[in-house]
């Protein structure tokens, strides 16, 4: 089966080993960057968008996106006058979702600096930020700004904000760091799953509520 983007490249299965072994790579160039092996599936990629009830002009941020398995089922699923914003830090990652969804807006950059980005954009705060950032390897200073960003983005809104994290890495240090920050940070807080048709399986985490 082959399903294409709006107006972009095919997307069958051969794109989707491309995908792989690209991801891959990156992983080995920079394991705490990527932190998998491998691209989402799109169960975990459907767990994790889940319904977009947006209005018109609303806006979706996803960080991290990769080689775009979330963002192809954000794609399919964006409500008519809905506005998104792909924030990543890869270049290849972010030459590739350019190419690939090109009714898409991609910001090549860190989503730390999400403030700027969406003042140089003219952008409004996001109705929700969808992560595919692997919070898990990433030091306490990058964990600090980015989730510094996403309070500034939601605070007083209704909005949310949806990540995940691997099951075999969810006791780790690192990850019950940033969950206890995001604690500290919203009201609501809700687990799903774990997925287990992603490798490696992982837990859906949705925060809301940002104070």
């Amino acid at each position: 089966m082959v399903t294409t983007t709006d107006a972009g490249e095919p997307v069958d299965g051969r794109s989707r080993l491309r995908d792989g072994l690209g991801f891959f790579g990156s992983f080995l160039r920079n394991p705490a960057a990527v932190g998998a092996v491998l691209p989402s599936s799109r169960y975990l990629a459907r767990a994790l968008v889940g319904r977009l009830d947006l209005q018109p002009g609303e806006l979706l941020l996803e960080y991290g996106p990769g080689t775009g398995p979330m963002t192809q089922v954000i794609q399919a699923t964006l409500p008519p006058g809905a506005r998104y914003l792909g924030i990543e830090l890869d270049p290849r990652f972010h030459a590739l979702l350019t190419r690939r969804y090109p009714a898409l807006d991609f910001h090549l950059g860190s989503a730390a600096d999400v403030e700027t980005v969406l003042r140089e954009r003219g952008l409004p705060r996001p109705a929700r930020i969808v992560s595919g950032l692997p919070f898990a390897s990433l030091p306490p200073a990058v964990q600090d700004g980015v989730a510094a960003g996403i309070v500034h983005c939601l605070r007083g809104t209704s909005g949310d904000f949806r990540t995940f994290q691997y099951v075999h890495a969810y006791g780790l240090g690192a990850a019950r760091r940033f969950r206890a920050l995001m604690a500290q940070r919203f009201d609501g807080f809700e687990r799903l799953g774990p997925v287990v048709r992603n490798v490696p399986p992982a837990f859906v985490l949705r925060y809301w509520g940002a104070k």
